[in-house]
C-alpha cells in the first residue's frame, strides 16, 4: 500500500506545482497548457476514440518490437558469454551501432525498408536489444561456476544447462536489462512514428505540434509517460513472479 500511496502522492504533487506555476507566472497558453486543459483534452480524445486507436497501435509496435529486440538480444548474450571468439568479433561491431543515435539513423531506416512498419520495428528492435545482450551475457558471466560442476556431476548437456540452470541463475541480470529495454523500445516506437507514419501516440505529437495544439501535445506526452511507466512496472511484475523462487519467505 505504500508503493502506490506514494506514487500517487507524487503525481499530485508534480500537477499542484505545474498548476500552481502556470497560474502565478501566467504563462501564454500558446507555450503552457493547464493541467485542466490538459485533463480535458485527454477526455476529449478518448470519448472519440482517436486516443484508443493510437494508444493500441503504439502499444502493439512496442511488443513486438520489443518481442523481437529480446529474442535477438538474448541469443547474440549467449553467444557473446560463451565464446571469446565471438565476443571479440561482434563486441566492436556492437558497440559503434549502439553509440550511434538513433535519431540520425531513423531516416536511413526509412530510406531502406519504406515509410511503412518494417522501418519502425527496425528501429524499435535496434533501440531494445542491446541492453538485453548486456544483461544477458553479464549476467551468464556471473553464474557460480559451482552449478556448472554440478551441472556435469549430474549429466546434464550443455543446451539443458543453459536453461535449467545459467539463465534461472542469470535471470535478475536478464529482468534488470528487460526493465530498460521495454522503455527503450517505448522511445523507438515513438521516434518512428514521429518520422514515418499516421498513427500512433508519436503522430498525434507531430500532428499537435504541427497544427499547435498544445493541450493536445501535452496530453500525447502525459499518455507517452504513462505508457512507460507502464511498460516498467509490467516487466517488474513479471520479473517478481518468475523469481518467486528466490525468496525464501515463498519458496
Amino acid at each position: 500500500m505504500v508503493k502506490p500511496f506514494a506514487a500517487v502522492l507524487y503525481v499530485l504533487v508534480i500537477v499542484g506545482a505545474w498548476g500552481a506555476y502556470q497560474a502565478v507566472a501566467d504563462v501564454p497558453r500558446y507555450l503552457l497548457a493547464s493541467p485542466t486543459e490538459v485533463g480535458s483534452q485527454l477526455l476529449d480524445l478518448a470519448q472519440t476514440g482517436t486516443l484508443w486507436t493510437h494508444l493500441v497501435y503504439t502499444v502493439r509496435n512496442i511488443g513486438v518490437g520489443f518481442a523481437i529486440g529480446a529474442v535477438i538480444g538474448a541469443a547474440l548474450g549467449v553467444a557473446v558469454s560463451r565464446s571469446q571468439v565471438v565476443d571479440a568479433m561482434l563486441s566492436p561491431f556492437l558497440i559503434v551501432f549502439q553509440a550511434m543515435p538513433k535519431i540520425a539513423l531513423a531516416p536511413m531506416f526509412v530510406l531502406w525498408f519504406g515509410l511503412g512498419l518494417t522501418s519502425q520495428f527496425v528501429l524499435i528492435v535496434s533501440l531494445s536489444f542491446f541492453p538485453i545482450l548486456v544483461g544477458t551475457a553479464t549476467g551468464l558471466r556471473q553464474v557460480n561456476p559451482g552449478y556448472r560442476d554440478l551441472a556435469t556431476i549430474v549429466g546434464l548437456n550443455p543446451v539443458a544447462r543453459l536453461f535449467r540452470i545459467d539463465i534461472r541463475a542469470a535471470s535478475p541480470s536478464i529482468f534488470a536489462a528487460a526493465r530498460v529495454a521495454a522503455v527503450d523500445a517505448m522511445t523507438g516506437a515513438v521516434l518512428a512514428e514521429w518520422i514515418s507514419s499516421s498513427q500512433g501516440l508519436g503522430y498525434l505529437l507531430v500532428e499537435a505540434n504541427s497544427s499547435y495544439q498544445v493541450p493536445m501535445l501535452m496530453a500525447s506526452i502525459v499518455v507517452i509517460v504513462a505508457v512507460g511507466l507502464a511498460l516498467y512496472q509490467l516487466v517488474s511484475f513479471v520479473e517478481a513472479r518468475a523469481l518467486r523462487w528466490r525468496d525464501p519467505v515463498t519458496a
